[in-house]
């Protein structure tokens, strides 16, 4: 076998079918070097037979001569899609069931359960959770399987069950990239087509991929949907436009791995083997396939072609190995893949989880309505008990395989939890046909009527039968066991709970609320009630009337900033701002200062200087509000996608204050990449009065034949041609230095020569006056007498050669001559180098983009 060909196969995760490792995957292990493994219920029976099956594989992975252990996987999503079940494990509740608490800590609870079975049975991977939002209540792939459907919401959700996944070495999967939730068609079966611009994507779909991504997640799974709208030709999982998405605006260089190519949604447009090559050109790194052995030989065959021809580039598939590679390395080692765990601990597990989660299921199953209070129901009253009779719908994700199964629930185990309180209920499994008159007859006569439904607005025989039933029972009780909507649009349905799953877990908290054992704790995770729409209508900003307003609001939001309101005025109004305001009423509540560079022509990069919302209108969706339509309008306005936090004209914060309460959290979760906490980025200060340049500095600059004067009028051009030459990367940087012509400004630039008498070295070293308040805000606050040194380089070629500290200290000697009593340096990178000359930090800060 080929080097290549082991590589190839490292990007392939394959299913088998049998409880042992059959003579396909072990050819797959062995010949092919398959990196990855997912594992159905159809791989095992019991507790004892699943942790031997993934010994079993990993022993053959080591036996082949492989380097790394294999990625073994499964969609252990909780709740509806729970493929590692009771009695092998404990029931855990699934995303929206969790969405019902309205706390995502208890998602955070359910990561680190899950995490500590699958570690268990030798599971390393995790497909989830799950980021899609589901905004179509129709849905038939998503649903109960998305927290809710609000995009904030199901962020904090999705983000606090990866965090706990991590928590115990298992690698989460956020899913299904970009967005599987608006539409009615199930991939499994076909292509969706979603409608949705770039923006509208931006405004909902994208906003928890975003904060998984900049929580630095490990894999996306990618959705077989189509986006007419940014691809007119390929599915998202085959698009490099739509994984550019992910790879390039959001900077994400961590693994993509398919859904499984074998799914009708590729595998009936494009081929599974043709669509191995495209999803690999597109951004994807691991292929999953499920199902057929001929078709994954064929796959890695035709992937391996595509190398060696380079109609796949060599650079696409090195990216594609190292990002699986890297992955292993982190999470994976010979000596945890090889352990047999003690089924001591495994009950242990399950107890623990058991208890733990009963709770959960407690806070979580919803009283919709008891218009008609008819709860709680009586112990002794002659109850009906109805149940589907036939297939539910499920989707091809619940029964894994992607066969089209309807759900199939054993009526007995919920049956049993209503009659814990009324030993006399009786039971009709209603068909798709109707009642029968006798059934009729009995429900009735009965004191009360319990109706089950699971997904009804998928299944017309239960649709009509919770439609008939109001006005013909004396009471009615109406659970939706699955999907919450059933009968959400039915007023004439008065008493309704919702489950969010149909497992006896959450059917027997709904049994206690209905014969008042229990209080109803859960609130829907859907609807108007969990909408993250801010309040306060947001608009451009208009300075005629704004500009009072926004000073108010800096200073009650930012104390420990506060500037003169003529200086802050002058910041706010210029050529180059693009602000918007949000409004509750007349009141100006909060504002978002955002500039492009400083002729007022956006170039690839936004600056968002200042994001402020007033103290008492915080947590209300404000912030997030601005930053949505400050993005938006670039994106429209300028097709600009990319922009950054901190100013660069006029100058704020190089980043994000980590002194503010909660700011960086606040950035990060709303999918801004901020830099390394270890990274610095300051800004210093240092009281002048007394500076005495340190010699070691000046003689070592001196001797190597250096001079230092003010810029004349006579060196302005050589200088910016120095500028363009270093520096043209940053465009503030250049445009500080076309700002201050020396005729206009004289001694506002240091300047270093070389022995030729070329530039060789330049700083800014500004006065406390008009043009440095109008350009940096913060050097006011230090005093009324001090001035700013910043943009400090040094030509590429002179670099190192002892030039830079000399160069600051002629700066900060020239500033003292002038009468200026303190220094302010602004945006400093390097650790260390200006403290050599007496200099603290005044601000430390994280800058990041989005």
């Amino acid at each position: 076998m080929s080097d290549l060909q082991k590589q190839v196969g490292q990007l392939f995760a394959v299913g088998f079918h049998g409880y042992t490792p059959s003579p396909e995957i072990k050819a797959l292990i062995h010949e092919y070097h398959v990196g990855g493994v997912v594992l159905f219920a159809r791989n095992y029976q019991n507790a004892e037979q699943l942790q031997a099956l993934t010994l079993a594989l990993q022993n053959e992975a080591r036996l082949a001569g492989h380097k790394r252990p294999l990625l073994i996987g499964i969609d252990q999503e909780n709740g509806q899609v729970t493929r590692i079940a009771p009695p092998m494990a404990a029931q855990v509740p699934g995303p929206m069931a969790l969405g019902a608490t309205h706390d995502p800590e208890l998602a955070y609870q359910a990561g680190v359960a899950t995490g500590e079975t699958l570690g268990f049975f030798g599971i390393n991977m995790n497909y989830a959770p799950v980021c899609d939002i589901n905004s179509d209540p129709l849905n038939p792939v998503i649903g109960v399987r998305s927290p809710g459907d609000d995009p904030e919401f199901v962020s904090r959700f999705a983000s606090a069950a990866a965090r706990g996944l991590r928590e115990k070495n298992i690698i989460p999967s956020v899913k299904h990239f970009p967005g599987h939730g608006d539409t009615s068609t199930d991939s499994h079966y076909g292509l969706p087509v979603i409608e949705k611009t770039r923006d509208d994507l931006e405004r909902c779909e994208l906003i928890p991929f975003r904060r998984a991504v900049a929580e630095k997640v490990e894999t996306v799974m990618t959705a077989h949907i189509s986006l007419p709208h940014i691809d007119d030709k390929l599915p998202a999982t085959l698009s490099p436009k739509a994984l550019g998405i992910l790879r390039k605006d959001m900077g994400y260089d961590g693994m993509i791995i398919t859904d499984c190519l074998e799914m009708d949604g590729i595998r009936a447009t494009y081929g599974t083997e043709n669509g191995s090559v495209l999803a690999l050109q597109a951004g994807s790194d691991s292929l999953m396939m499920c199902h057929t052995f001929e078709v994954h030989v064929a796959s890695i065959k035709r992937v391996t072609e595509a190398v060696q021809s380079g109609e796949l580039p060599q650079s696409r598939f090195d990216d594609a190995y190292r990002h699986v590679t890297q992955l292993k390395d982190k999470f994976l080692n010979w000596d945890v893949a090889l352990r047999k765990g003690d089924f001591a601990e495994l009950d242990a597990l399950k107890k623990k989880h058991s208890e733990i989660f009963k709770g959960v299921y407690d806070r979580s199953v919803t009283l919709v309505r008891d218009k008609a209070n008819v709860l709680p129901l009586s112990s002794t009253s002659n109850i009906v008990f109805l149940f589907p009779g036939e297939g539910t719908p499920a989707g091809g994700a619940v029964d894994g395989e992607g066969m089209g199964k309807a759900g199939d629930y054993d009526s007995a185990k919920y049956l049993n939890t209503l009659k814990r309180y009324n030993r006399s209920i009786t039971e009709i499994k209603y068909p798709k046909g109707g009642l029968s008159d006798e059934q009729w007859s009995a429900v009735k006569s009965a004191d009360a009527v319990v109706f089950v439904s699971m997904n009804a607005k998928e299944s017309p025989y239960q649709m009509s039968l919770g439609n008939a039933l109001p006005g013909q029972v004396k009471s009615l009780v109406s659970i939706a066991a699955c999907q919450p909507y059933d009968w959400l649009d039915v007023p004439e349905v008065k008493t309704y709970l919702t489950t969010y799953e149909p497992t006896v877990e959450s059917f027997s908290v709904a049994s206690d609320i209905i014969f008042g054992q229990r209080s109803p704790q859960g609130a829907l995770p859907i609807g108007p009630g969990v909408s993250s729409k801010s309040p306060a209508p947001v608009s451009k900003f208009n300075a005629e009337t704004d500009l009072d307003s926004i000073v108010a609001v800096w200073t009650e939001a930012l104390p420990t900033y506060v500037l003169p309101a003529e200086a802050l005025q002058a910041l706010v109004v210029r050529p180059n701002a693009h602000h918007f305001v949000a409004r509750i009423g007349s009141d100006l509540v909060g504002f978002c200062l955002a500039y492009s560079n400083a002729h007022g022509e956006p170039n690839s990069v936004v600056h968002i200087a200042v994001l402020a919302v007033a103290p008492k209108f915080q947590n209300q969706g404000i912030g997030t509000a601005l930053l949505s339509e400050t993005r938006s309008y670039f994106r429209k306005q300028f097709n600009v996608n990319c922009l950054k936090l901190g100013s660069s004209f006029p100058r704020f914060w190089p980043g994000v204050p980590r002194e503010l309460p909660g700011a960086q959290e606040f950035f990060t979760h709303r999918g801004f990449r901020l830099s390394p906490p270890e990274a610095r980025s300051l800004d210093l200060y240092q009281d002048i009065r007394n500076f005495q340049s340190p010699e070691k500095y000046m003689n070592r600059a001196r001797d190597r034949g250096f001079r230092f004067a003010p810029l004349q009028p006579e060196d302005y051009e050589e200088c910016l041609v120095g500028q363009r030459k270093n520096f043209s990367y940053n465009a503030g940087w250049v445009e500080a230095y076309v700002m201050l012509h020396p005729k206009d400004y004289p001694s506002c630039v240091m300047t270093a020569f070389d022995s030729e008498n070329r530039q060789v070295g330049w700083t800014l070293m500004l006065p406390p006056v008009a043009a440095l308040n109008e350009a940096w805000a913060f050097p006011q606050i230090c005093g009324p007498n001090t001035g700013l040194i910043g943009c400090v380089g040094v030509d590429g070629e002179h670099r190192a050669s002892g030039i830079g500290l000399a160069l600051v200290c002629h700066a900060v000697e020239n500033m003292k001559e002038r009468g200026i009593e303190g220094v302010f340096v602004d945006w400093v990178a390097l650790d260390g180098w200006y403290e050599q000359i007496g200099f603290k930090t005044w601000g430390s800060y994280r800058p990041g983009d989005i």
